[in-house]
């Protein structure tokens, strides 16, 4: 991003704090933004096809997530939990598409390494479908 986009995205972004053990997105849901990782860990979930709750990975400052499915247009691929007192930045669907759009191509490159994730955890790709 230029230096005026950046400074535009900032000017967008909402903070939202979390406590420890709090659902911030649930899979399945409906995109309402994406979110930046400011402080503390978020972890990462997937429901299985046997109804178990299987953890893909942690975020840590400056990681994000929530972009699949705004870039996407389907509901939550996986649900995120607070681990320990959690400070995001928050950006609505509106802002992401009226400033992320450009970026559409790189946010969609993710899609490659979340299939390759999945594939690692629940030994399939059966809940890949989900994702495109």
């Amino acid at each position: 991003l230029q230096p005026y986009e950046r400074m535009n995205l900032c000017d967008a972004l909402m903070p939202k704090t979390y406590p420890d053990g709090e659902m911030i997105i649930k899979q399945g849901d409906a995109a309402d933004g994406m979110y930046f990782v400011e402080e503390g860990v978020v972890r990462i979930v997937m429901m299985s096809e046997s109804d178990e709750e299987k953890e893909l990975l942690r975020l840590i400052k400056g990681q994000y997530f929530g972009e699949l499915a705004l870039v996407t247009h389907k509901p939550r691929a996986a649900s995120a939990y607070a681990v320990g007192s959690v400070r995001l930045a928050f950006l609505d669907v509106h802002a992401f598409e009226r400033l992320l759009g450009p970026c559409m191509d790189i946010l969609k490159r993710n899609i490659d390494e979340y299939e390759e994730e999945l594939i690692r955890v629940f030994g399939s790709k059966s809940n890949i479908s989900d994702l495109r």
